[in-house]
């Protein structure tokens, strides 16, 4: 006899505690959205402190559980502060989403190493760092865990010019996503990373840089017919962080519309 799934088991994360990284807005916040929804506690740590402690509230409001943390992911004392802090606040530490990015635009002949630097610094930086210490907790813990790092479609295809310094810190992320998952696979611990395509956010709308050639915007529209969602994004990582994925380890998760195929 043929019985059914309890497929609402599969995306149940009771119990579990995440943190997400730049989880004060945009694709962040609504990754917090999902996670709490779905059962888990949540730590929304951000940069920016008093959006962070919005979201949680808002999330705290309609019945989820989460605590704002400021944190400068780039900053190595804040990481390991904030990592720690967590653990003991809900006594475990389960979920680790690195969404916090920054995608200034410089072209190739003018970017400054400065901004070079400031970018790589965010990006690739800060997720090493996070995923160091939380990975430190999980193998302590004996607990297992999911990792998942927001990369971008750009990092295995560009589509406009000025993201030379994002794309390469994005791309850098793939190889640490991958290397990261095969060190920690023998703790249980899965790594994956997802790419998002062109995905409307107000993070995305205030990034510095040279105007877009109008020309080149119809080129960014997807096969399916329009940009993404944040809930686009938030849909993958949920996926990628919950019991239905436990087999799935190294994977870059492109999320981009059918970008690639065009």
């Amino acid at each position: 006899m043929v019985g059914l799934v309890d497929i609402k088991s599969l995306y149940d994360l009771t119990g579990k505690a995440a943190v997400v990284t730049g989880g004060a807005e945009g694709m962040g916040k609504e990754i917090c959205r999902f996670l709490a929804s779905a059962g888990a506690s949540v730590a929304v740590a951000d940069i920016n402190y008093p959006w962070a402690e919005d979201t949680a509230r808002e999330i705290n409001e309609v019945g989820g559980r989460a605590s704002a943390y400021a944190l400068d992911v780039r900053e190595e004392p804040q990481v390991v502060q904030v990592v720690q802090a967590v653990r003991r606040e809900f006594g475990r530490l389960d979920i680790l989403v690195n969404v916090a990015g920054i995608q200034d635009r410089e072209l190739l002949g003018e970017i400054s190493l400065t901004l070079w630097d400031k970018i790589h610094h965010v990006n690739l930086r800060g997720p090493f760092l996070t995923i160091r210490e939380a990975a430190k907790v999980m193998r302590r813990d004996k607990s297992g865990g999911r990792i998942v790092n927001i990369s971008s479609m750009g990092s295995l295809h560009p589509i406009f010019d000025g993201l030379v310094a994002y794309n390469a810190s994005k791309s850098g992320l793939n190889g640490l996503t991958r290397n990261a998952a095969f060190e920690l696979a023998r703790d249980g611990i899965t790594v994956n990373a997802v790419l998002p395509g062109n995905t409307t956010t107000a993070g995305q709308a205030r990034a510095p840089g040279p105007p877009i050639d109008p020309a080149l915007i119809p080129n960014l529209i997807p096969p399916l017919g329009r940009t993404g969602k944040v809930s686009d994004i938030a849909g993958a990582v949920l996926f990628l962080v919950s019991p239905a994925a436990e087999w799935i380890t190294g994977q870059t998760l492109v999320v981009d519309g059918g970008h690639l195929i065009k």
